[in-house]
């Protein structure tokens, strides 16, 4: 599984930071941070909701699924 949160922050406003994500969405840093590093094992439903809204896309063009190889 992929996160394209980069790409999304990038495409909202190349100035976004990981820091301004999280004060806008009230979601964790940290929560943040893994989503962006690609670091994470599970995502949260109220996570992926919020950040869905936010960026106003649907839950495929936040998350891929990548084949491994």
């Amino acid at each position: 599984m992929y996160c394209r949160l980069a790409v999304l922050m990038a495409e909202k406003d190349p100035q976004l930071s990981q820091r301004q994500l999280a004060e806008d969405t009230k979601l964790g840093v940290t929560t943040i941070n893994r989503l962006f590093r690609n670091d994470f094992s599970r995502v949260d439903t109220h996570t992926i909701e919020t950040l869905c809204l936010y960026f106003r896309c649907e839950i495929g063009d936040l998350f891929v699924l990548r084949k491994v190889e």
